[in-house]
């Protein structure tokens, strides 16, 4: 098993783990957090974005689910954490890149 399909493994594992304990106490699905990085750092970037954006949707869903109803903060706080990961993870690969640019050698390639 290479180590990608190892990291993809692990990711489904984690993923499907954090829906089962969101869905038994409400508190744990702010866990999604540190899920987003998984994504980031797993998938290729196009990938990582539509994966966040899914695990955002669930977790606003969730939280939602557990309250009785939705409400600002149970929708922009997801939402939020997931504009802060995804920034968080791709701003220092744009900066790596730019700099390697200026430097006259090829930008290495994340993701794919």
């Amino acid at each position: 098993m290479t180590r990608d399909a190892r990291e993809q493994l692990w990711l489904v594992a984690a993923t499907l783990t954090w829906a089962v304990l969101s869905l038994l106490a409400p508190p744990l699905v702010w866990l999604v957090f540190p899920l987003f990085f998984g994504f980031l750092y797993v998938l290729p970037l196009w990938a990582a974005v539509f994966g966040v954006t899914v695990l955002t949707c669930v977790s606003a869903a969730m939280a939602s689910w557990h309250a009785g109803g939705p409400s600002a903060p149970l929708v922009l706080g997801p939402v939020l954490l997931a504009v802060a990961a995804t920034l968080l993870w791709t701003r220092p690969v744009r900066v790596s890149r730019s700099r390697s640019r200026g430097r006259g050698r090829p930008a290495r390639r994340t993701g794919a």
